[in-house]
């Protein structure tokens, strides 16, 4: 069995001290977790209010899951647009897709304005379909993003494939033919069980790095605003009309609102002494999956790329949709203190966290799913070094799922004291900053537009 060892954490090189809350403390906003989500939602809060944050994190900054992801950055739902329509109706879907896409802008924001170093790479990014039932699904979500004025997926299917005239006329317009060579080229495959090939925006950085680095700027920024405390696990929160407290070792923080940026995993008691429970209600909102990958080092010889593959089967996934897929990224990493290799992380295997279990991040990978990783990449990409790849890196992460798909973004129903930011889903980079920004404008008093990011939407798809 191989430890959990993830590329993003070995490359912080930190050295700030674990400062542990050490007294009771009084601020504004209270965040708890210190990933992507909790980061960004205290850099937008801070520099679009005046108000006092203290950010809580139980083991350290940027250590859960935005440390043991792939780093892939995509502006897509795990749900096709379509689906979501039926659910929540047109006009709410289309601006939900409209603000994770301007995520892109944020990002950018944030980097020019906090003089982030890290590097982040955009890129045209690819994903192989090998299946009918997968051209289809894409096409009709395609139909929806034609039809409502964003920007459409590119599509191109092999000209010789035998289900061509099966394609519903109603999509004719949404795909380009061509020879199968060209879109195995672009899918960086030699398997001829892709038939089909999506283009559309992606990126990939080291999202750990990166918050690192942002913590390090709201420290010096806001100094006399902004408190960080680490090895801080939250034990209870107690929800008053228009205040709350937070039970943390044996010290308390008062605050006026208190937001979630977590997995939905930890350990802690929500207790609403203004309204109806809360507490059963949030630890059934998010449902646990396991996330397993890979990396090798290789020559810096090739630009970044992000590619999804879509197989016919895969047996070690938890994705219930049918739409389970490996992914691959491929980006500049420094090695053994040298900058000329590229860093190829794959994942895809995936385990149900089942509920009431805990999710140990010091657990060896899987062998089972470092295999399928191997496999995957032997049969479907076609500059795998082959056999005698060397992995340097397997990692795990714990990835936090709502029930319908959405990241849960805005304040609980029950009690307007606690907000939420959470619900990865998937791909939770690009959706944590544009929440970031989202719970910003709720606790600066703006009127924020209904959206299917509303928790209120959560809790109906749950029958609460």
């Amino acid at each position: 069995m191989i430890p959990n060892n993830s590329p993003w954490i070995k490359q912080l090189n930190r050295t700030r001290p674990v400062v542990p809350l050490d007294k009771n403390v009084r601020a504004d906003v209270a965040i708890v977790g210190g990933g992507i989500a909790g980061v960004v939602t205290a850099f937008f809060t801070l520099r679009d209010t005046d108000k006092t944050v203290v950010l809580l994190e139980a083991s350290k900054v940027a250590h859960g899951a935005t440390g043991h992801n792939a780093g892939q950055l995509a502006s897509y739902f795990e749900r096709p647009i379509w689906e979501l329509v039926e659910e929540f109706g047109r006009e709410l879907v289309i601006e939900g897709q409209r603000s994770v896409e301007s995520a892109w802008i944020l990002l950018d924001q944030i980097v020019a304005e906090a003089k982030i170093k890290t590097p982040s790479y955009k890129f045209t990014g690819y994903a192989g379909l090998s299946s009918f039932d997968q051209v289809v699904r894409h096409l009709k979500n395609n139909r929806y993003r034609v039809d409502h004025d964003l920007l459409p997926e590119a599509i191109m299917l092999a000209e010789h494939w035998d289900r061509l005239a099966d394609i519903p006329q109603e999509f004719k317009d949404l795909y380009t033919v061509a020879p199968q060579a060209d879109l195995l080229k672009l899918l960086e495959t030699n398997n001829t069980d892709y038939i089909a090939s999506l283009s559309y925006q992606k990126g990939c950085m080291n999202s750990a790095l990166f918050v690192e680095e942002l913590v390090g700027y709201l420290l010096a920024t806001y100094k006399d605003r902004f408190s960080l405390y680490e090895g801080s696990p939250v034990k209870t929160v107690t929800l008053a009309q228009d205040s709350a407290e937070l039970e943390v070792l044996i010290h308390t923080v008062e605050c006026a609102r208190v937001v979630l940026c977590t997995n939905g995993f930890e350990h802690f008691t929500i207790k609403n002494t203004a309204g109806p429970d809360i507490d059963t209600n949030f630890h059934h909102l998010v449902n646990g999956r396991i996330g397993y990958m890979s990396g090798y080092i290789q020559p810096l010889d090739q630009p970044p790329v992000a590619i999804s593959y879509f197989p016919k089967t895969n047996e070690l996934s938890a994705d219930p949709t049918g739409e389970s897929y490996f992914y691959l990224t491929r980006r500049p990493h420094e090695h053994e203190g040298k900058n000329s290799y590229n860093l190829v992380c794959t994942g895809g295997p995936e385990k149900v966290l089942p509920n009431g279990a805990e999710y140990i991040r010091e657990d060896a990978c899987s062998d089972d799913s470092k295999n399928a990783i191997h496999e995957f990449l032997r049969s479907s990409y076609a500059k795998h070094p082959g056999e005698e790849v060397e992995y340097s890196f397997c990692w795990h992460g714990l990835m936090g799922y709502t029930p319908n798909g959405v990241r849960c973004i805005g304040p609980e129903p029950c009690n307007k004291v606690l907000l939420y930011n959470l619900g990865c889903n998937g791909v939770g980079i690009l959706p944590s900053l544009f929440g970031g920004l989202r719970i910003s404008r709720f606790l600066k008093g703006e009127h924020v537009e209904p959206s299917i990011f509303d928790p209120h939407d959560q809790r109906v798809e749950l029958g609460i």
